[in-house]
């Protein structure tokens, strides 16, 4: 399907712009990552894990704060995988306990 030549023009040219979520909104899912049925990623459930995983060390490590005073807007865009219509801007710094370990790397 990603390469598919009836779907797109010059199938195997990587464009990322194919994949934009506004693209998705009129023309529908093009875009399946870990493929579908019998010829699905066998590693789905692995990349799935890592990445909670690596969102774990993020949540557990950083101290987050808001960019600025108005409130997260958690307003959904209709797309396969949980997109905001607008994205979060955050500034992070590591706890104190972090910090030391971190400059230990």
């Amino acid at each position: 399907m990603h390469r598919d030549p009836q779907m797109w023009e010059e199938p195997n040219r990587f464009e990322p712009e194919r994949f934009d979520v506004a693209l998705e909104e009129k023309e529908g899912v093009k875009f399946i990552p870990f493929g579908m049925g019998r010829r699905a990623c066998p590693g789905s459930t692995m990349g799935m894990r890592a990445i909670m995983l690596a969102m774990a060390g993020l949540i557990q490590c950083f101290e987050w704060e808001r960019t600025g005073l108005e409130m997260v807007d958690m307003t959904p865009v209709v797309s396969m995988s949980m997109v905001k219509a607008q994205p979060l801007e955050a500034f992070c710094k590591p706890y104190g306990s972090m910090a030391n370990l971190f400059s230990q790397l």
